[in-house]
């Protein structure tokens, strides 16, 4: 969940480095530090733990110093072991002085090797985990190890997944990645004079298009123009550069004041992307040509299991809900993190649907790898393609949001619900469940989605209004029910996110039993409540909460003339079927979020201790 950057080449590493980690910095971080071999040899580091200041400090420190050097690492870092400071920044050195490292994961044993090495007359200068590394490639180098191989033999001792750089004063010219597991993704390129090394494809793309993602089990060197791989025994990987459609501008925020406000009003162009090529309006027929099933095979999926964490749980909820409404095969959504460990029934017959933005989030890698060692057919809804999810995947359904630099995902999530509803409609025609009039009649109202998007984008006004009110809350409560109780827990997830308000989702058949507990006047319920068949149900959970005293903003349907008689707050969104009626629902809860944040003056681009990529447990 950290970022890295490396530069072998011709120039002076220092700006390019501190540029380098400005690219991945949306990723979130604590701290940051680089390391430089300077024209005498020797390596020189500064860091700094300074939360949100630390790459401009950074960035003034290695100024002050003058440091140079044409080969270096960088690294920016959310903590996970030892608090916030200089100190326990990345990256670390050897206490010979020989090497310095940059690592991303955790290392479940580090408190072994740390005794072991403190036995040895090692002397530790930081409190994390990852300092073990240092010392241990450093050993091995002074011992007369290359640094590759002293990389590999340090990782092949630590337990946990592990991405690490390091640099070596005795090869001053090279600088050495590897990745073992899923902790964060490696990419490298190179043009003619230089080549670098990232956890981001976006960082690498002021110097080539062209680039190779590291597999794990796979180890890396650059220097000057050139890349070597190797596998974990030393026997050189020949494998071509892909070139990459990320494109840079589009990781700039324009006119807009934050990322996250530029991403909220590109939801329109993400469903329309997620659409292209999949929906034929004027055929009137749906298709994912990336999902190769043969349609015998659709007959013979009895279950499926969608997956993912945070915002890309919410989204593979409704995905289940439309999957099981439409298709009529039993789905259900669950988190990454659990369905791992509770030993799942999976087998040929369950079609496993993983959802994550970066495909690098490292528990649900974990439940894709469990999936497909029990035999199930596997498809990955995301939107970086060439991460290690779609290495896992049989099938690859890129939802085409365009790189989000946000930590708080908002378009993300809409064209993955897009995607999702697309497979929806696939599964059901493909088991015949519905026809070609049917899917005629669904591409006829999927049409219209984008512009029903883009209305409520115009709602902002109104949403400002009610944020400036929810500001003066300490405690949120959220309800939805059926396709909406994913959008009621992703309002409350984003404004916990970007407010800090506590904020807490909740079905609202629950109430009674223990949430009303909580009512009052000291807080405010937000109310997903649009015209479907459960609104007359809606009405009487908006009534109980009015009943005990508590403020209820609602997010009902344009022309509806009753909510507005038991609400405080009415948000209305514009009417359409009820298939569609999570998105329209969805762009409030976040720009809700979105202003609130800004009424309490944070920085909603970039939220406390979170990171965009959580490549660790």
């Amino acid at each position: 969940m950290c970022g890295i950057f490396a530069y072998a080449g011709t120039e002076n590493a220092v700006p390019l480095l501190i540029e380098g980690l400005r690219s991945v910095e949306y990723r979130g971080y604590d701290s940051a530090g680089i390391s430089v071999i300077d024209g005498s040899g020797a390596i020189q580091t500064v860091k700094r733990g300074d939360h949100k200041s630390s790459l401009s400090n950074l960035a003034e420190a290695v100024s002050d110093r003058r440091v140079s050097g044409t080969v270096g690492i960088g690294h920016t870092r959310w903590a996970t072991h030892g608090e916030v400071n200089h100190t326990n920044s990345h990256p670390h050195s050897s206490s010979n002085g020989l090497v310095s490292i940059a690592h991303n994961g955790i290392i479940e044993n580090f408190l072994e090797l740390k005794d072991e090495l403190v036995d040895s007359g090692v002397e530790f200068r930081s409190d994390t985990d990852s300092e073990v590394l240092a010392h241990l490639v450093g050993r091995a180098v002074e011992s007369g190890s290359s640094l590759r191989d002293a990389v590999v033999a340090a990782a092949s001792r630590v337990k946990g997944n592990t991405a690490v750089v390091a640099v070596s004063a005795n090869e001053p010219e090279i600088v050495v990645g590897l990745r073992v597991g899923n902790a964060g993704g490696i990419v490298v390129g190179k043009n003619d004079d230089s080549a670098v090394m990232a956890s981001d494809t976006i960082a690498l793309l002021p110097y080539t298009s062209e680039v190779i993602y590291l597999e794990p089990g796979e180890v890396v060197e650059i220097e000057q123009g050139k890349v070597r791989l190797f596998d974990l025994d030393g026997s050189p990987i020949s494998r071509e550069p892909i070139v990459t459609a990320q494109n840079f501008e589009a990781a700039q925020k324009g006119n807009y004041p934050h990322f996250m406000a530029k991403e909220i009003a590109e939801q329109p162009d993400a469903v329309q992307s997620a659409m292209r090529g999949r929906v034929d309006i004027a055929s009137g027929t749906l298709s994912l040509p990336e999902l190769s099933l043969e349609r015998e095979h659709f007959g013979s999926i009895d279950r499926v299991i969608l997956t993912g964490m945070g915002t890309s749980l919410h989204a593979a909820m409704f995905g289940a809900s439309v999957i099981e409404s439409l298709a009529r095969i039993p789905s259900i959504a669950e988190n990454s993190s659990e369905l791992r460990y509770r030993n799942p029934v999976i087998g040929p017959s369950t079609l496993v649907v993983a959802v994550t933005q970066s495909g690098e989030t490292a528990d649900t890698l974990a439940a894709m790898e469990h999936a497909r060692s029990a035999g199930a057919p596997q498809a990955v809804v995301l939107e970086l393609e060439g991460s290690q999810a779609t290495r896992i995947a049989d099938f690859t359904l890129p939802i085409r949001a365009g790189q989000e630099i946000g930590v708080a995902s908002t378009k993300t999530m809409i064209a993955s619900m897009t995607t999702l509803l697309q497979l929806a409609v696939v599964l059901a025609e493909g088991r015949g469940v519905v026809g070609s009039v049917q899917v005629e009649k669904i591409v006829e109202a999927i049409a219209e989605l984008p512009s029903l998007v883009a209305t409520t984008l115009g709602l902002n006004g109104q949403v400002s209004k009610l944020a400036t009110r929810l500001s003066e809350f300490e405690d949120l409560l959220y309800l939805g029910r059926g396709a909406q109780l994913p959008i009621a827990l992703e309002g409350a997830l984003k404004m916990k996110e970007l407010a800090y308000i506590h904020a807490e989702g909740y079905p609202a058949g629950e109430m009674k039993h223990g949430v009303n507990a909580l009512l009052g006047p000291e807080m405010a319920t937000v109310v997903s409540a649009p015209k479907n068949d459960l609104y007359e149900k809606m009405l009487s959970n908006i009534s109980e909460v009015k009943a005990r005293g508590g403020e209820v903003a609602v997010i009902a349907t344009e022309g509806d003339e009753i909510v507005g008689r038991v609400a405080d707050h009415v948000i209305l969104v514009p009417d359409c079927p009820e298939l569609l009626q999570p998105f329209v629902t969805l762009v409030p809860m976040q720009i809700l979020a979105y202003e609130t944040a800004l009424a309490l003056g944070r920085d909603p681009d970039k939220p406390r201790n979170l990171a965009k990529t959580v490549t660790v447990e």
